[in-house]
């Protein structure tokens, strides 16, 4: 039962980290992708600050080693993911970025000692190849896997993720989910502030608003993730994120009247299938420890 509430709760987070990329995309097309990484950060920042100020408490830093390694791994994931964005499109930057299940299973094997049954792997393959289906279908992978900078930022982002993955799964066993997000913000404010600030472009008009709007979703999108991964395992929970790429090409037909492809279609079936078969499958051995937000 707290695994299958873990996977709806990772549901709702890929409805906004889908909703933030497709804003992201939008906006990359005027603000540099360090300056839109730092909004987020910022955003971030300051609304988990205003959590432990308005309880009175303090962040738990016992592990306060998981904690930078947690910031360090999210903040490149993140910082690669918008280059990735910008050079290559929403569709083959996110199918490179969300690739990261594939390297989050492999840490989790090593550092966690979980093991996936063989019908989670099969999901787990299933959902990658249905996302690769539809970001190839979106018609915006005229250069796939280029040696370029975007495709090298698309895959090191992915890389980072899986590692970031990992180490959330390991801490959310008993740190709460606001001192996690608080040490991935302030990581990455410090990290990206530097890089975004030679390039700054002002926002003016529509684009602060939607840059404020993309820092809030993906600030919804990480928390409702970081509790839902306290319920669930490494492999699962990540599976599951693969319903962002599907979600993403949707919301981009809809708001940005791209085509329907029958490509696109197929692969959302694939990739909701295995999100479901590697999501609902019980597993042995290691169980999952709830860690409510609250605390």
């Amino acid at each position: 039962m707290q695994s299958r509430r873990g996977t709806w709760v990772i549901v709702l987070s890929s409805v906004f980290f889908a909703s933030m990329a497709v804003l992201a995309r939008h906006l990359s097309k005027q603000v540099p992708p360090f300056q839109l990484s730092f909004i987020r950060f910022a955003i971030g920042s300051a609304l988990m600050t205003s959590v432990f100020l308005w309880r009175r408490t303090p962040p738990d830093l016992r592990h306060s080693k998981k904690l930078l390694l947690r910031g360090l791994f999210g903040t490149a994931a993140v910082l690669t993911y918008f280059v990735a964005i910008q050079r290559l499109g929403s569709g083959p930057a996110t199918v490179l970025n969300y690739c990261s299940p594939i390297y989050a299973a492999l840490f989790a094997s090593i550092f966690l000692k979980e093991r996936p049954s063989g019908l989670m792997r099969a999901g787990l393959a299933l959902a990658t190849v249905g996302a690769v289906l539809v970001s190839i279908a979106t018609g915006e992978f005229s250069q796939p896997l280029n040696p370029g900078l975007g495709g090298l930022a698309g895959l090191v982002s992915g890389v980072f993720g899986g590692a970031a993955i990992t180490v959330i799964r390991s801490l959310r066993s008993d740190t709460n989910a606001p001192t996690v997000f608080l040490a991935f913000s302030g990581v990455g404010m410090v990290i990206s502030a530097p890089l975004a600030l030679p390039s700054w472009v002002p926002l003016d008009g529509v684009l602060l608003p939607l840059a404020l709007l993309m820092g809030l979703l993906s600030v919804g999108g990480q928390l409702l993730f970081t509790y839902g991964m306290g319920f669930t395992t490494a492999t699962s929970g990540s599976a599951t994120t693969q319903l962002v790429p599907v979600l993403a090409w949707v919301f981009g037909v809809v708001l940005l009247s791209e085509p329907i492809a029958p490509l696109s279609a197929l692969g959302a079936v694939l990739c909701v299938g295995g999100v479901l078969l590697g999501a609902l499958q019980p597993r042995a051995g290691r169980q999952p420890v709830a860690a409510p937000l609250r605390e």
